[in-house]
């Protein structure tokens, strides 16, 4: 079994465990959780040794992140992944960041409580509210989000605000030079086609520092983002991380290669 694709040796333990809990004791509560743990095995496509505790990602023990507003809205982040993203932020004391997909701001403003120091600076993009047509396919729930809020309401006015400059354009051919190798980290949550994804993948490896920073992927096991990622990782030598309980994705790149964390 050792010879076999990572993949499928977790999805063949994952179905004997299945089988074993449903046959032997299917009604303790020993067997409810193995039978909750093998469901999530079969069906979650990145479960694996890439997949994660959040804990397993950090290096600091005493490790302490400022958080707001916890409060959500229907397509932010949710509270756990909004932690992870700052975790990894204060951890890694990242200066500067560029975020794909401002929305209303939120995640925005929780990474720039996160940097490192004062002169940080995060720049985030967003498609602007009147752009119809966009460069690459995607849904339309994609374009749309760019109209149902106000771009970074949730940073504008804050002690937060200074430390963000709002960009806008569409990714996909947006001038990216500029910030080419000057980035801690990279945060992609924009547009969620397979196509804009490994769009705003080689972006963000160019913007990279070549001494190395990170990527961070949302929706990672869900539309486009999967496609993507899955043949990511069969091209790839460097592992991707998946954080247990959340969405996100991790990857850390040096000199335009991923590299072990």
């Amino acid at each position: 079994m050792n010879r076999l694709n990572p993949f499928f040796r977790y999805t063949i333990t994952g179905a004997l465990l299945f089988l074993k809990s449903l046959l032997l004791y299917p009604f303790s509560k020993l067997a409810r959780h193995r039978l909750s743990n093998a469901y999530h095995m079969l069906s979650y496509p990145f479960f694996g040794k890439t997949y994660v505790e959040l804990s397993y990602l950090l290096k600091n023990e005493d490790l302490q992140v400022c958080l707001s507003p916890l409060k959500s809205r229907e397509h932010n982040v949710d509270a756990f992944e909004l932690l992870s993203i700052c975790a990894l932020i204060k951890d890694n004391l990242c200066n500067t960041i560029f975020e794909i997909g401002t929305y209303d701001g939120r995640t925005t403003r929780a990474m720039a409580m996160n940097l490192s120091d004062r002169a940080s600076k995060i720049y985030t993009l967003n498609l602007p509210p009147d752009v119809l047509d966009v460069e690459l396919e995607t849904s339309n729930t994609d374009v749309g989000l760019s109209k149902k809020v106000v771009s970074g309401d949730r940073f504008i006015g804050t002690p937060e605000e200074c430390k963000i400059v709002q960009l806008w354009g569409d990714s996909a051919v947006f001038d990216f030079f500029p910030y080419y190798k000057k980035m801690d980290l990279v945060f992609i949550d924009g547009a969620h086609s397979k196509e804009y994804v490994k769009s705003d993948t080689q972006n963000a490896m160019n913007l990279i520092k070549t001494e190395g920073g990170f990527i961070v992927w949302h929706d990672a096991h869900l539309y486009g983002v999967v496609q993507y990622l899955s043949e990511l990782i069969k091209t790839n030598n460097g592992p991707v991380y998946f954080i247990k309980g959340t969405s996100l994705a991790f990857a850390r790149v040096i000199n335009g290669h991923f590299t072990e964390i």
